[in-house]
């Protein structure tokens, strides 16, 4: 079936490793675009690290919505009206951070063009080099509990976000929905905050059935997307377990125009 709708990640699928978008990729969503076809991104991304690849790739002026923040939010992409948000209420903030404080992992949250963290380290300036937002550091934990946020994040050795996974997890059950983005992220969401239900209310609303919907992405925030999208594709280096659920895996890694591959073979039919 020809896709009437793509759904595409950004980091480690769209995105070079250097963070740009390569031309081939620009030129595949470019022809997807004149062909009628709506393009948007989903991504664990705020709004502020999005705005510049919709505008390169020309998905700007088209009347088409963006999942933002793991879908936690959706946004107009034009205007960047917030169309639907979950967010974390400051009581699941301060449950949140008395977790991570417990495990002695550092938390941040995001504002306006600004990550918000509780110490600085590495792994919060690996944030900031990957987003392009500037940082700041907090006045106390408790400033990231005094509002209602859409996510936060515990940033870490990769060898310790795996292993405090599942008691974060545990421990915030009902609470918030935690998962790993990148290795070194730990991400705590509002509950029902998934790619995959932001997709499935972005594709009712345009009234585009499940099965005609494509969706390429390549790490743990992808599962929900791809287990609900009828043509799931991940780039040939995902994550083992993304390319389990993936029901088409392309032959070329994401830094070699995976991208482009899958949308030549699901839109123009080119093997």
């Amino acid at each position: 079936m020809k896709p009437e709708l793509v759904a595409l990640d950004l980091d480690d699928t769209l995105l070079s490793p250097d963070l740009s978008i390569s031309d081939l990729n620009v030129d595949a969503v470019a022809r997807v675009l004149d062909e009628g076809i709506p393009v948007i991104l989903a991504s664990g991304r705020t709004i502020d690290s999005m705005r510049s690849y919709a505008r390169q790739l020309g998905i700007y002026g088209r009347g088409l919505p963006m999942i933002c923040v793991n879908g936690a939010e959706v946004r107009d992409t034009d205007s960047e009206t917030v169309l639907r948000r979950l967010a974390l209420t400051p009581h699941a903030c301060r449950m949140a951070l008395s977790v991570l404080l417990d495990l002695g992992l550092p938390a941040q949250a995001y504002e306006e063009g600004l990550i918000v963290v509780s110490e600085h380290n590495k792994w919060t300036a690996e944030d900031g080099r990957l987003t392009g937002l500037g940082i700041r550091l907090a006045e106390g934990n408790d400033e990231l509990a005094t509002i209602p946020r859409s996510k936060l994040i515990a940033s870490g050795d990769p060898a310790l976000i795996s292993q405090v996974y599942e008691e974060v997890r545990l421990r915030l059950a009902g609470i918030a929905h935690v998962l790993i983005s990148k290795p070194c992220f730990l991400e705590i969401l509002p509950p029902g905050a998934d790619k995959g239900e932001a997709l499935a209310w972005v594709a009712a609303g345009m009234g585009v059935a499940r099965e005609a919907v494509m969706a390429v992405g390549d790490s743990g925030n992808d599962l929900g997307m791809l287990g609900w999208a009828g043509i799931a594709c991940a780039p040939a280096d995902a994550r083992p377990d993304v390319r389990a659920i993936a029901r088409h895996v392309s032959v070329r890694g994401h830094a070699d125009g995976a991208v482009a591959e899958l949308l030549d073979r699901f839109v123009f039919d080119h093997p």
